[in-house]
């Protein structure tokens, strides 16, 4: 029988289709339910129905794989302890409104743009 990796090993792909190890990535990462549904674009109720789950819907594995990329991702640029902070922070760089503001109108590319922006300013 193979072991359970710990939270901190789970391979972002495995924690987008296994509730249970989505909730343990999510924790070792300091992000609240609240703020993950907000990032997966799912209600927080589905979300903690999601997380007793082993394997997610099909539709649901999407929202979530792509939630835990962005999370990701976000982490090489903002530290893992500021992240949740500053996913509800307003932001000059997004006229003033909040990187989850700036999902929930629709506009996650110019979160992904600055994920861009910075990687390739890092190999310049």
């Amino acid at each position: 029988m193979s072991a359970v990796p710990e939270p901190e090993n789970i391979p972002t792909d495995l924690a987008g289709k296994n509730g249970k190890k989505l909730m343990a990535w999510r924790k070792s990462h300091g992000i609240t339910r609240v703020t993950f549904a907000q990032v997966a674009n799912c209600s927080e109720r589905k979300l903690a129905t999601y997380e007793k789950q082993t394997a997610l819907p099909q539709p649901v594995q999407r929202q979530t794989t792509e939630a835990v990329r962005l999370l990701e991702a976000l982490n090489e640029i903002i530290p893992e302890p500021q992240l949740a902070d500053w996913l509800n922070t307003p932001n000059p760089g997004f006229s003033d409104r909040s990187p989850i503001q700036v999902m929930l109108s629709g506009e996650i590319d110019l979160l992904w743009d600055m994920v861009y922006q910075t990687r390739v300013a890092a190999y310049a």
